[in-house]
């Protein structure tokens, strides 16, 4: 864990530093803060102690703002749903775990050009509820597992000058969510997911051509 958070560190300084580079390269232009929202799919499992665990393929959704700091590089912090979870054969039949999660992501965005980006960061979650399919739940199943989540964000995003972007990212799940009480098992979220969105602008919420003064 000591060495995953040195090289969490590592990666952000490094983005910071391309960012500050790729800064001192442009000419001053106007830079806007933008909200909108997102929606996607995420390809969620688990990683640990647990094995022969299947990925479910579920979804996200939220809004999004995104603020600027310099030229190139922004911060884009969200409020999402997050559909998670796992499946698993038990005694010959599928069960289906789903755990929904209330996540706020904190984003350091690094755009290599005026569209690409690469981001990372860190992301809160807290449990909103836990259900499994084999039966109905009890109502111990959902205190089984950790309420509160912390994960590390890494992706790459394209955002069109309409606002419309598009993202990939991997969440990497840093808390053993098992909450199971005298259980030695550990176990984490894994989620991939795919997402697109909008950010709106307005008459006054737009970049400046720079190619009009060259």
């Amino acid at each position: 864990m000591k060495q995953m958070k040195s090289n969490i560190f590592g990666v952000v300084m490094i983005m910071l530093i391309i960012s500050t580079s790729l800064y001192s390269q442009q000419e001053s232009e106007p830079l806007y803060t933008r909200a909108g929202f997102k929606f996607g799919l995420n390809y969620a499992n688990i990683t640990g102690d647990i094995e022969d665990t299947d990925a479910r393929v579920r979804m996200h959704l939220g809004a999004v703002i995104e603020f600027p700091v310099t030229q190139r590089f922004f911060v884009q912090a969200e409020v999402l749903y997050s559909a998670q979870g796992y499946k698993f054969d038990e005694n010959g039949s599928e069960n289906k775990i789903s755990l929904n999660y209330l996540a706020l992501p904190i984003l350091a965005k690094v755009y290599f050009t005026d569209k690409f980006n690469l981001e990372t960061g860190p992301q809160l979650a807290t449990l909103a509820n836990a259900t499994e399919s084999a039966e109905d739940t009890p109502d111990e199943f959902f205190d089984s597992f950790n309420n509160f989540d912390f994960s590390w964000n890494f992706g790459a995003g394209y955002k069109m000058e309409s606002g419309l972007f598009f993202q990939l990212r991997y969440n990497l799940g840093l808390t053993d969510i098992n909450n199971i009480d005298n259980s030695t098992i550990k176990f984490k979220n894994s989620v991939a997911q795919v997402s697109v969105g909008y950010l709106f602008k307005t008459k006054n919420n737009r970049r400046r051509d720079t190619t009009i003064n060259q």
